[in-house]
This record gives structure tokens, sequence and C-alpha cells, in this order.
């Protein structure tokens, strides 16, 4: 591979790096709003007795955040692993590993992807709405968010591939 490969193969990586680090650092402030309307729910429900529909409009922020803080929390390796297998492993044989599952990965981002994005695009055509809640609320633009939120994963873990690919076949001193 030539340095020119390697150079876009970076600008790549670093480009969904700084996608996935903006996107988490933005998404991140939904937590004020669900917060917010958890305790208006809480208040409603139990001080004043009267229960609004909080709960249709944190399920979407929620989602939000889980499914658009998903790449930010690949991209800082935030996600919980079983470790007890390969802990005792070196640096470098645990890369081999992941690089041995990337297949299982990608097989299962790419078809959650391709599930999501039918859902979605069905969603938009028939505009539809949450049909067990009493506001009605539409869903379209939020099974996209979904749809985005896998894309960003599926690109983080291309990103994770390239650089541990990269680390096996040119190992530095701490591969050992």
């Amino acid at each position: 591979m030539q340095i020119t490969e390697h150079k876009k193969l970076g600008d790549f990586c670093r480009l969904i790096d700084a996608i996935n680090e903006r996107t988490g650092r933005i998404v991140a402030w939904l937590f004020i709003p669900f917060t917010l309307l958890v305790v208006a729910d809480v208040f409603t429900r139990y001080v004043l007795r009267n229960p609004w529909f909080y709960i249709d409009v944190n399920i979407q922020i929620m989602g939000t955040l889980i499914m658009l803080g998903g790449g930010y929390c690949l991209l800082h390796q935030s996600h919980i692993g079983v470790d007890t297998l390969v802990s005792r492993l070196s640096p470098r044989k645990r890369t081999i590993i992941d690089l041995i599952l990337f297949p299982i990965f990608i097989g299962s981002i790419g078809a959650l992807l391709w599930k999501t994005g039918i859902a979605a695009w069905d969603s938009w055509v028939w505009k539809e709405r949450y049909s067990f809640s009493a506001l009605l609320p539409i869903i379209y633009p939020y099974k996209t968010i979904i749809v985005l939120g896998v894309l960003l994963v599926l690109l983080q873990g291309t990103v994770k591939f390239i650089r541990d690919l990269m680390f096996v076949i040119h190992p530095g001193p701490e591969s050992k």
C-alpha cells in the first residue's frame, strides 16, 4: 500500500472519528430535557395525581441518546465487553481476535442497518404514528435516527477494523 493510500485511510478514519465525537457531544445534551421530563412526569403523576404523557417523548429522547451515542461509545471503547477470555493476551493477540470476529460484527450491523432502513422507509411512506399513545406522535423521524445511529456504529466499527489491521500489519513496540 502506498503512502497516499495510507493517508486516505487515515483521513477517512479521522473523519468518522470526528463525526462520532461531535455527534456524541451534541446528543449528550439531550440528557437535560430527558431529566426534566422525568421530573415533570413524576411530579404530575404523584403530586398532582394527574399523569401526563411525557413517556412518549422520553422514549424518543432516550432512544435518540442510545442510538446516536453508539458510535461515540465505540470510538471511546465504552461498550461493555467480556474480557475474561482475552484479558491475559497480548494487545496483538487481542487485536487478531477482534479482526477474526469482525465479519460477525459487519454481518450483524449490516443486517440491522438493512432492516432498520426498510422500517424507516416504510414509516416515512405511511407517515407512521405511534398508535399506543393518546398523543399519536409521529415516529418516522425517530426511525430515521435509528438508521443513522446504526450507520454511525457501522462506520466506527470499520474504522476500528482498519486500525486493528494496521496494528497487526505494522506492529509497534506496544504490540508484544
